[in-house]
């Protein structure tokens, strides 16, 4: 199976509903809607939606938004806390047959992008140019790798880090949470050692980006990483000219420069 295909059998099963059933938002998800709210103001697609966590966001800044997700699940709970909101199952990677553009922002948040391999990946961003008004956004978050490569350095003989350690070390580690999270993390131990053993050989470090199997939801996923060096390269190889980039605290991250955090938000337009 596919890296990308595994992605999206975890997605399409829509078993995580309930975890990203929130109206919560980053410091730089706040600062985005009010730096470029004309933009976001406008005919807006949400793609990846989920559960509606900027949907609602969106729809109060009286944009004509239209939202997307492969899951069947996060629609209808979308549609059921936003009724009349235009809210559809579609794949990320079929988004042309899927809505009509132009779009003056096309909004890709919690880092759904990085569900997809290289390739993949630079072909939905290209073909999202097709989809933008003129002077039209695309605004993303992304995984970075720098991030990772500084907070856990590659074990020796492998293509990208793992966190997963033995169980000793998984109990220390929950010392200091409660009982119930504790008894959680335990029972949740097989199935995390299970996917590792799938999925770890499957992780990949390329000259500009890795592809790696991290902790999210028990490391039932693979993600894209990417650096904010490679990642102005990327766009400007697929024709659009970064305009901001964000580290989840809102603070910029300049050229040249590595940003804070996990993950780090990125603003650009077609050339």
């Amino acid at each position: 199976m596919a890296r990308g295909d595994v992605n999206a059998a975890v997605w399409r099963a829509g078993t995580h509903v309930s975890e990203y059933d929130s109206r919560a938002l980053e410091p730089a998800e706040v600062l985005l809607l009010a730096r470029y709210r004309e933009k976001f103001s406008g005919r807006v697609l949400d793609v990846g939606c989920g559960a509606g966590r900027i949907l609602g966001y969106l729809l109060s800044l009286g944009a004509d938004a239209v939202a997307v997700d492969i899951a069947p699940a996060m629609v209808e709970r979308c549609r059921q806390r936003f009724p009349g909101a235009d809210v559809r199952v579609a794949d990320l990677e079929t988004l042309p047959n899927s809505v009509d553009g132009p779009f003056d922002v096309v909004l890709m948040s919690d880092n759904v992008l990085d569900v997809l391999d290289d390739s993949r990946r630079r072909a939905v961003l290209g073909e999202l140019a097709g989809l933008l008004a003129p002077g039209g956004l695309v605004v993303f978050s992304s995984h970075n790798l720098a991030h990772w490569e500084r907070t856990a350095p590659p074990e020796s003989g492998q293509v990208a880090p793992t966190r997963l350690r033995g169980v000793g070390a998984r109990l220390g580690h929950l010392a200091n949470r409660s009982p119930v999270s504790m008894l959680n993390a335990v029972v949740r131990l097989p199935r995390r050692r299970s996917n590792r053993r799938r999925l770890g050989p499957l992780q990949h470090r390329a000259a500009h980006h890795a592809i790696i199997n991290d902790e999210a939801h028990d490391y039932s996923l693979l993600h894209y990483y990417i650096s904010r060096t490679d990642q102005e390269l990327q766009l400007d190889q697929l024709g659009y000219a970064l305009v901001d980039a964000l580290a989840l605290d809102g603070d910029s991250v300049a050229p040249g420069a590595e940003g804070r955090g996990p993950s780090l938000y990125y603003v650009a337009t077609a050339r």
